[in-house]
């Protein structure tokens, strides 16, 4: 009998095209694999979440709402938070801890990230929550995000946009959170980039994986 196919497909990573313009970002299709991805979506974790939140403020200084759960602090696994994810997303989260995502990742951005410092969190989005422009700290090697809404029309706003300046209608992409979606982001002083507020008529959450890498 076959083993199953792995969860994560490396080569819809590694196959990804960056754009250098307004900054180096791009979007990555089919790496997480069916029909562990329909899974991943009905079993998006539900308990253990907090809240963090700063009004918005001068242009440039991020202001956010948002409900988070850590998974992964400085390369450890945060029992914590572990123990609110079903089985299928204990494997998701063991292999972006992998060696292998790390040299995959760090290919396509021609960067070592070999002892880079990683952390994972599942983030939700409510009625309202968003993320103002900003370009997140220089110390951060690479970002990537996925998506886990089955459903999600644009009138839900709540979408990532891609940014040429702080100006939040200054939008060279716009991005809504469908799964199977994932975004690939290098910061910079360029890197500008938002979450637009969730509408207030929106009954479920936006529901993202968010992983950074950070240099030492």
């Amino acid at each position: 009998m076959s083993s199953p196919a792995p969860l994560v497909d490396m080569d819809a990573l590694s196959g990804a095209v960056l754009n250098s313009s307004p900054f180096v970002w791009g979007t990555v299709r089919g790496m997480l694999r069916q029909p562990a991805l329909d899974r991943l979506v009905q079993e998006f974790p539900d308990h253990g979440f907090t809240r963090t939140a700063r009004p918005s403020g001068r242009p440039g200084e991020k202001g956010y709402s948002t409900d988070n759960l850590t998974l992964v602090d400085c390369d450890e696994v945060v029992d914590e938070g572990f123990r609110h994810l079903t089985p299928v997303w204990r494997d998701l989260v063991t292999a972006l801890m992998s060696d292998e995502y790390r040299e995959v990742i760090g290919k396509l951005i021609s960067k070592d990230v070999s002892r880079a410092r990683l952390e994972i969190r599942a983030v939700r989005y409510s009625a309202g929550a968003w993320i103002d422009p900003h370009t997140d700290r220089t110390d951060k090697l690479v970002t990537q995000t996925w998506y886990f809404n089955d459903h999600w029309p644009a009138a839900n706003e709540g979408q990532f946009l891609v940014l040429r300046s702080p100006a939040a209608d200054d939008v060279a992409e716009r991005i809504l959170p469908l799964a199977g979606e994932s975004i690939v982001l290098c910061p910079s002083e360029r890197s500008w980039h938002a979450v637009t507020p969730v509408s207030d008529a929106v009954k479920g959450d936006r529901k993202v994986l968010l992983l950074h890498l950070t240099a030492l």
